[in-house]
C-alpha cells in the first residue's frame, strides 16, 4: 500500500487532525458512556443485518447512522470503512422540509451545492469536482441521464442519502473522482406504519403525500410499501412552477430466513412551466457587477413565457433478491430498468447586448431539447464469511453491466431581445427547423470485481479490492451516421484501505483509491479523448461510542485527476480546442460530527455540524497553454470555495411536551465565477461573496398529529451563482407548513 503523501502530511490542513482529535474527546465526555463492541464471532457479517440492530439500507434508529453498504457493498459499521461517508437520513431530510437533493445535503462536508433555481438537475460539488452524469445512483445502481434530462429523485420516497467521498471505481466502475451520491429507496415494513401529509407554503404551495407500509398478513411473509406525492406550486421566479406527481409501490416476499425479493417501481412526471433554470440565466452585471440601472429582481424572468415548457416523466421497474445458502454464503442480486422522457423549450438569456450603452438589452436564443433515455443495470454478488476470530475475511465476488441509451435532439437558435429591467413579453419566439444536434449516445460496461474485508485480533480492518471494466461509448449523428465516434476501453482500479477499531470508540484510518471517468467530447482530429483517471489518498479519524447516537468524521485528502481537458495551445490552428494532457488536484480537509447532549432531558439536543477546506487547482497544462489569456493552468475551478461550513440544532423544549426548536446556518466562501477569461469579454473573471443563511424550524407532536413550520433562508438574503457573465439567484426566504398523521 503506497505511504500518504508528505506533502500533505505537512501541510496546514493536518492541523484539523489535532482539532478532530479534540472534538472526538469532547464528544466522548458529553455522549453516552462507551463500551466495547463485543464479539460477534469469527467473522464478519453478511449484508443482511440482524433483527436486532440497523440495517444498511433500514430506517436510521436515531440522528446518527452506524451501518452503510455504500462505501463496501455489505452491511459494514462505518467505523470500519476506509472511506469518508455522510448518512443523512429520512428523519434528517424531514426535519429540514428539504425538496431536492441539493437541500438534503446542504449540511454535509465535503459537498457543495449550487445555490441555483435551477430545478433541471441538482448540481452539486464533490470534494472539488463536479457533480457529473456518473455520480448519482440510487440503491446501488448508477441514475440514466442525458445532456439535460438527468434524473430528479422526490426525496420523500428516500430511506437514506449516502454520499461517499473520493474514487469508488473498484466498486462502482465509472464514476466521477471527486465521490457519489447514493439514494436508498424506501422499503416496505415489517410492521405497519401509515402516513399522511399535507404541506402549504408561499408561492401558492399545495402539496399531499402518504407513506404506507406494512405486513399483508399474520406470518408477515408478504410486505408491502406505498410512497406517493402530488404538487401544485409556483416559483419565487415568474411564470415558473414547481409541479410533481410521484408515486413508489414496492413489495417483498420473505418465504423463508434465508430467501427475500423486494420489487420496487416508481413513476415520476415533472411539470415546472417553463426550464425552472434557464430563464434565470440573467446578466452578471446587475446581479454581481454594477449596472446603471440599478439591480434585477429576483423574480425577473428572462425567458417568453409562451414559448417556455419543461415537461419530464421518469419510470422504473427493478427487483432486490438475496440468498443465503448457508451462515457463511450468500447470493444477492440487484436489477432496474429506468426511462426518463424531456420535452424542454426556453428562451435562453445570452448576456447583456454590447451595443446597448444603456445596459439594458438582454440577448437571447431560442432553445429546446426533445428525447430521453433508457437504462438497464444489473449487479450480482457472491458473498462468503470465513476464517477464525483471529482473522475473519467477508469477501466478495461481483459482476455488474449496465447498457444505456441517450436519444436527443438539441435545438439552438435566434430569438427576440428583451428588457431585463422592464421585461415586455409576447415576442414571437420559435425553434429552428433544424436541430443542431439529433445523436445518441450508447454506452455499455461490463465489471468484475473481488472484494476482501479482514478484522484482525477484533482490532485492525483491512479492506482490500481490485476491479476491472470494459466499456464501450458510441455516438451517433442521425444525419451523418458514417461519422459516429466509438471508444473502447478498459481500466483496471483497486483501493486498499486500514482502519484500527478502539474500544473507546475511535478509529483512524487510511486509505488508498482510484477511478476513471469516460470522456465522450472529441479532439481537433474527430477522435474522443480517452477516459479521465483519478487517484486519492485519504488520512482520516472516526469516532462512535457503542450505545451512542454520536458520530465524528475527520479526514485530510489528496485526489488527482489526470486526463483532464485544457486548452490547446494552438489555438490557431484549433480554434477554441482541446487536448488531454491536463491535471487537477483537490486536496482539503472535512470536519463532520453528529451527536446529542443531554440538556434538561436525555437526549435533548441534537447537533450537526460540518466543515470543508479545499485547495483544488488545475495543476499541469499542454506547454504552451499557460500564455493563452483564457487557460485555466494555476487557477480554482468555477463555484468552488476554499472554505465552508454549517451547524444544525434541534432542541426539544422541556417546558412544553412534544415541541421542539431549529435553527440551522450554512456559510460558503468567496468562489470564482469561471476558472478562465473569456474571449473578447473584459474583467469576465470575478470573486462571488461569501455568504451565511439561516433556515429555523418549529414543530409540535401530540398523540398521530406533528405540524412542523419550515422557514429557509430566514433573513432572505440575496444569493447568487455565476458562471462567466451568466448569472441566477437562489432562493428567498421560504416557508413550509407540514401537518402530518400517523396512524
Amino acid at each position: 500500500m503506497s505511504s500518504y503523501p508528505q506533502h500533505l502530511i505537512t501541510h496546514p490542513i493536518a492541523l484539523g487532525l489535532r482539532a478532530a482529535c479534540s472534538a472526538a474527546a469532547l464528544s466522548s465526555l458529553l455522549s453516552t458512556t462507551a463500551h466495547a463492541d463485543p464479539v460477534e464471532g469469527g467473522s464478519l457479517p453478511l449484508v443482511r443485518a440482524r433483527a436486532d440492530r440497523e440495517s444498511a439500507a433500514g430506517p436510521v434508529n436515531g440522528l446518527t447512522a452506524k451501518r452503510s453498504a455504500t462505501g463496501t457493498k455489505t452491511d459494514t459499521a462505518l467505523t470500519e470503512t476506509p472511506q469518508s461517508i455522510s448518512v443523512i437520513a429520512a428523519g434528517e431530510i424531514e426535519a429540514r422540509a428539504a425538496t431536492n437533493l441539493k437541500e438534503a445535503v446542504g449540511y454535509t462536508a465535503g459537498v457543495t451545492p449550487s445555490v441555483s433555481y435551477d430545478a433541471r438537475e441538482d448540481l452539486i460539488s464533490l470534494r472539488g469536482f463536479p457533480f457529473d452524469w456518473a455520480s448519482s445512483y440510487l440503491d446501488g445502481l448508477q441514475m440514466p441521464s442525458s445532456t439535460y434530462g438527468n434524473a430528479l429523485l422526490e426525496p420523500y420516497g428516500l430511506e437514506r442519502v449516502e454520499v461517499l467521498k473520493g474514487p469508488a471505481s473498484m466498486l462502482y466502475g465509472a464514476s466521477s473522482t471527486g465521490g457519489l451520491l447514493n439514494m436508498v429507496s424506501k422499503r416496505p415494513l415489517a410492521d405497519a406504519f401509515r402516513e399522511l401529509q399535507l404541506q402549504l407554503g408561499d408561492h401558492d404551495r399545495r402539496q399531499l403525500a402518504a407513506d404506507l407500509s406494512g405486513p399483508v398478513g399474520a406470518d408477515k411473509t408478504w410486505r408491502y410499501r406505498l410512497t406517493g406525492l402530488l404538487r401544485k406550486s409556483a416559483n419565487e421566479v415568474e411564470f415558473v412552477r414547481d409541479n410533481r406527481v410521484f408515486i413508489a409501490p414496492s413489495l417483498s416476499w420473505h418465504p423463508s430466513a434465508q430467501t427475500q425479493l423486494t420489487l420496487l417501481a416508481s413513476y415520476q412526471k415533472d411539470d415546472l412551466g417553463q426550464s425552472g433554470g434557464t430563464q434565470a440565466f440573467l446578466p452578471a452585471s446587475g446581479i454581481a457587477l454594477p449596472n446603471p440601472n440599478g439591480k434585477i429582481s429576483r423574480r425577473t424572468n428572462g425567458g417568453e413565457p409562451g414559448f417556455d415548457f419543461y415537461k419530464k416523466e421518469q419510470r422504473a421497474l427493478g427487483y432486490e433478491v438475496e440468498h443465503r445458502f448457508d451462515p457463511h454464503w450468500a447470493l444477492q442480486q440487484s436489477l432496474r430498468w429506468r426511462e426518463l422522457r424531456l420535452d424542454y423549450q426556453s428562451g435562453y438569456g445570452m448576456g447583456l447586448d454590447a451595443d446597448d450603452a444603456k445596459q439594458r438589452t438582454l440577448k437571447r436564443s431560442a432553445f429546446g431539447s426533445f428525447g430521453g433515455n433508457k437504462s438497464l443495470s444489473a449487479d450480482t454478488r457472491l458473498l462468503t464469511n470465513w476464517g477464525t476470530e483471529a482473522l475473519a475475511h467477508t469477501s466478495m465476488l461481483g459482476l455488474d453491466y449496465r447498457h444505456s441509451k441517450v436519444d436527443e435532439r438539441n435545438y439552438f437558435g435566434a430569438a427576440p431581445s428583451i428588457d431585463i429591467f422592464a421585461p415586455v413579453y409576447g415576442a414571437n419566439m420559435v425553434l429552428p427547423a433544424v436541430p443542431d444536434a439529433d445523436q445518441t449516445v450508447e454506452n455499455r460496461q461490463l465489471g468484475l470485481y473481488l472484494q476482501d474485508q479482514l478484522k484482525i485480533a477484533q482490532r485492525w480492518t483491512v479492506t482490500l479490492g481490485l476491479r476491472w471494466d470494459a466499456s464501450r461509448n458510441k455516438v451517433s449523428e442521425r444525419r451523418s451516421p458514417d461519422t459516429a465516434l466509438t471508444k473502447n476501453e478498459s481500466q483496471l482500479t483497486g483501493r486498499a484501505g486500514l482502519n484500527y477499531l478502539f474500544d473507546n470508540g475511535l478509529s483512524p484510518y487510511l486509505s488508498v483509491a482510484t477511478s476513471f471517468t469516460p470522456t465522450l467530447d472529441p479532439n481537433a482530429y474527430g477522435e474522443p479523448f480517452d477516459a479521465r483517471t483519478g487517484k486519492q489518498f485519504e488520512l482520516g479519524l472516526k469516532y462512535q461510542p457503542l450505545g451512542s447516537d454520536s458520530l465524528v468524521t475527520a479526514a485530510v485528502f489528496d485526489i488527482r485527476q489526470r486526463n483532464t481537458l485544457t486548452a490547446d495551445p494552438d489555438q490557431a490552428k484549433h480554434p477554441f480546442g482541446q487536448v488531454q494532457t491536463g491535471e487537477y488536484r483537490s486536496r482539503g480537509f472535512e470536519l463532520e460530527a453528529r451527536t446529542q447532549f443531554d440538556l434538561g432531558a436525555p437526549r435533548a439536543l441534537g447537533a450537526t455540524v460540518a466543515y470543508t477546506y479545499l485547495d483544488p487547482k488545475y495543476t499541469k497544462a499542454a506547454p504552451g497553454a499557460e500564455l493563452l489569456p483564457f487557460s485555466n493552468l494555476g487557477r480554482a475551478p468555477k463555484g468552488i470555495a476554499k472554505h465552508s461550513g454549517s451547524l444544525w440544532l434541534d432542541y426539544r423544549l422541556p417546558l412544553l411536551k412534544g415541541s421542539s426548536v431549529a435553527l440551522g446556518a450554512r456559510y460558503v466562501g468567496e468562489r470564482p465565477n469561471t476558472d478562465m477569461e473569456m474571449l473578447g469579454v473584459p474583467n469576465s473573471r470575478f470573486m462571488l461573496p461569501a455568504f451565511t443563511v439561516f433556515d429555523a424550524a418549529l414543530r409540535y407532536e401530540t398523540g398521530a398529529y406533528r405540524l412542523a413550520l419550515n422557514l429557509a433562508n430566514l433573513a432572505d438574503k440575496e444569493i447568487y451563482d455565476c458562471w462567466g457573465d451568466r448569472c441566477w439567484y437562489g432562493a428567498g426566504r421560504s416557508l413550509r407548513a407540514t401537518l402530518s398523521y400517523n396512524w
